[in-house]
């Protein structure tokens, strides 16, 4: 099997949760879109597309003969001044045109939240224990900023960038949809409200690199190498010969079947480093399902 990659760049038209867990009755957000949200979000489309029922059978296409990265914030259209985590000596920071800034600086230019609660209507008041507080990406920068001769503008729009791997072999279900569908997603928790709309800014363009890191597309999976110092951009499964600096998550996601249950279903946990892990030595990874990376052995 071999692949195209191909570079796209999508511009937030509304906030985005990109679920993180709960801190007290706050659901908190990771600040990029995973593999898995961008497998459910294709899915969900293209079946829409096709007119299909069957969810799980396109689920599983999609799986096999598309590849995604994850999607990260970034400063221009062209998808090449990314916000990227990057986890050194032990501390967790972001680079932006090479430069490190400081996490908590990311979040104010990023983290904006809404607050909501249930009404009991016996007593026309709000239901006890239902006031809660969702985290979202802002879809414009929310403070001006200079740091690192990196500037940000209030109100500019924030981008979002990442690669989409083609398998040469894919069906018509795929090769005919999979266009079409990028210019439809609707991403992450909250859509309801109308959250998480992602219109795709050009077309996507055929690409031999994912963030600067090498690629080869001959194998079986799309492979990446990444260099000693390097940061990894997406949940990386934990194995024992494996040298990474970073934070191990148990990586799941909640998926829908076709009996309407939508989010009813949670995946197997998989321990995962999170992104933004830095390599020890250079080291090449095959980008599987749903976006996890696994070290070539």
């Amino acid at each position: 099997m071999s692949w195209q990659a191909f570079q796209l760049t999508f511009r937030l038209e509304s906030p985005l949760h990109s679920g993180y867990g709960k801190m007290g009755n706050i659901q908190r957000t990771r600040l990029y879109v995973t593999g898995r949200m961008l497998w459910g979000a294709l899915t969900s489309t293209i079946t829409r597309l096709k007119e299909s029922p069957d969810y799980v059978k396109v689920g599983e296409m999609v799986k096999e003969y598309l590849r995604t990265s994850y999607l990260f914030p970034c400063l221009d259209q062209k998808g090449e001044q990314l916000i990227l985590p990057r986890v050194q000596d032990n501390r967790s920071s972001y680079l932006v045109k090479g430069k490190a800034v400081n996490a908590s600086m990311v979040e104010r230019w990023l983290v904006t939240s809404y607050a909501s609660t249930a009404i009991d209507t016996t007593k026309l008041a709000a239901e006890e224990g239902s006031l809660h507080e969702v985290e979202l990406i802002s879809h414009c920068f929310l403070c001006d900023s200079c740091e690192n001769d990196i500037q940000i503008n209030a109100g500019d729009p924030v981008y979002l960038s990442g690669v989409l791997f083609l398998a040469d072999n894919a069906p018509d279900d795929i090769k005919n949809y999979w266009k079409p569908a990028l210019n439809h997603l609707q991403v992450g928790g909250e859509r309801s409200y109308g959250f998480g709309l992602l219109p795709l800014c050009d077309e996507p363009r055929p690409t031999e690199n994912l963030f600067g890191y090498t690629l080869t597309l001959s194998a079986h999976d799309p492979e990446v190498t990444v260099n000693k110092g390097e940061p990894l951009p997406a949940h990386v499964i934990v194995e024992d010969d494996l040298e990474l600096q970073g934070v191990i998550e148990p990586f799941l996601g909640r998926e829908t079947m076709n009996d309407g249950r939508f989010g009813k279903i949670l995946s197997k946990a998989e321990a995962c480093w999170i992104p933004g892990a830095t390599a020890q030595k250079s080291r090449t990874f095959y980008i599987k399902e749903k976006g996890l990376w696994q070290i070539k052995v």
